[in-house]
């Protein structure tokens, strides 16, 4: 399970990333993919040819550079999401459209495009196709959230009924349900409030808050995608905007501390903790890649233009999961 979120600060810097929230690590570590890198297609075996350079988090099976998240070299952001029970892809290439496997989409994605409008104009033509994943241990059932530096964002779907691309006027994402039927479901919370209520009377029985926090009661508190999407809707909409950079990088991995999931908070049906990996947080001005894990929470940076995205090779960056103390004495 995942939590995806978008936050622009007061100088129009737009924040991206996530909580990737599994069972195992898949030795993961943030990737700077250099242009024209090669890679295969993994529907139609033909080598392909990224144009923009992408840092993102993700791992290399042989060659192939699997991502998580990540943005390219125009501040094009994306995140793949498990979408268990509802992703649904087609069982046959077609020749009239660009065929890609479920885990080709986010290369093919920030591999091509620069905005948001041009990859929602471009995946009408996409052809989704069932193939086996890249190990036992990478999930196939994905959607997709893409944001640009505009801070524009939409949601990719592909469902038994159709291929869907939504406006994601709120900037956020969990896991299943379907994108509008999360959407629908917030209109169940609209009278939560951070504001704390004042006195009242029942029936001549004067009632007062006990505590601080009673705007917000009725909150859903457990780790299921459509309560973690209520949280991270909540904490974004009421989360005051952010002045700069410094102060928007904290307060957006403050946020999803909200849906971060601990060990031994989710065990799944074969005994296995799940927890929130890592955190991920993107600059698409300034093309920075953030994050922390959930062993070291310090948090670790990598900066795309201090790179040579004309690079023949893969750089792969350490990833940081040791904690990290400062003593002060």
């Amino acid at each position: 399970m995942c939590t995806a979120l978008t936050l622009k600060t007061k100088q129009c810097e737009v924040l991206f990333g996530r909580n990737l929230d599994y069972v195992v690590n898949i030795n993961q570590s943030v990737h700077l993919i250099p242009r024209k890198y090669k890679w295969r297609n993994g529907v139609t075996d033909r080598d392909e040819y990224v144009k923009y350079a992408i840092l993102g988090m993700g791992t290399l099976v042989n060659t192939y550079p699997y991502l998580i998240d990540g943005f390219n070299e125009n501040g094009l952001g994306c995140a793949a999401l498990y979408f268990p029970r509802y992703a649904s892809y087609n069982k046959n290439l077609k020749e009239d459209k660009i065929n890609l496997s479920p885990y080709d989409v986010m290369l093919w994605i920030l591999g091509n495009f620069k905005t948001v409008e041009e990859v929602f104009i471009a995946f009408k033509d996409v052809n989704i196709v069932n193939v086996p994943g890249l190990s036992n241990d990478i999930p196939n059932e994905y959607h997709w959230i893409v944001t640009d530096r505009s801070g524009k964002s939409i949601v990719i779907e592909k469902t038994k009924k159709k291929l869907r691309i939504y406006e994601d006027n709120i900037g956020i994402l969990t896991n299943s349900p379907t994108f509008d039927w999360q959407i629908t479901n917030l209109n169940q919370y609209i009278p939560l409030t951070p504001n704390q209520p004042s006195d009242v009377c029942w029936s001549g029985q004067k009632l007062t808050p006990l505590g601080q926090g009673l705007g917000a009661i009725g909150m859903p508190g457990d780790n299921t995608p459509p309560s973690r999407f209520v949280r991270i809707a909540f904490t974004k909409t009421f989360l005051p905007t952010p002045k700069n950079e410094i102060t928007g990088v904290n307060e957006f991995f403050n946020a999803l501390n909200v849906t971060f999931e601990v060990k031994g908070s989710l065990v799944t049906s074969d005994g296995l903790y799940e927890t929130s990996l890592y955190t991920s947080c993107m600059n698409l001005q300034k093309r920075i890649y953030y994050y922390n894990t959930y062993d070291n929470n310090r948090i670790n940076a990598v900066i795309m233009r201090n790179e040579d995205l004309d690079s023949k090779k893969i750089i792969k960056y350490p990833y940081e999961n040791s904690l990290d103390i400062n003593y002060q004495n």
